[in-house]
């Protein structure tokens, strides 16, 4: 199993709602996914405008369709436009 977290900080309040849209289509669409286990959006709550993803996939090649899929759909392009930092996923893997 992978384990991915992502941090998202949107430019300012109209590019976090731009940011929430993209997220609740993904919030929707990703569960559908071959190999998803998991697909959580966290908003932080001291931290305005910033969000974490937190997602479990049954396998790396699982993972790296659904990012195939994003950047295909253009939620990638759409939300690097809106956000302040450069994404970094953070990827884990279960121990056994």
């Amino acid at each position: 199993m992978v384990t991915v977290f992502t941090q998202f900080i949107a430019k300012h309040a109209t590019a976090a709602a731009e940011l929430e849209s993209i997220f609740q289509k993904l919030i929707r669409e990703t569960p559908l996914e071959k190999g998803n286990l998991a697909y959580e959006v966290l908003v932080v709550q001291r931290i305005p405008n910033s969000y974490y993803v937190i997602e479990k996939w049954m396998s790396e090649a699982d993972l790296q369709n659904h990012i195939t899929s994003v950047i295909e759909k253009g939620y990638a392009a759409d939300a690097e436009v809106l956000l302040e930092n450069e994404l970094v996923n953070i990827i884990g893997q279960t121990l056994n």
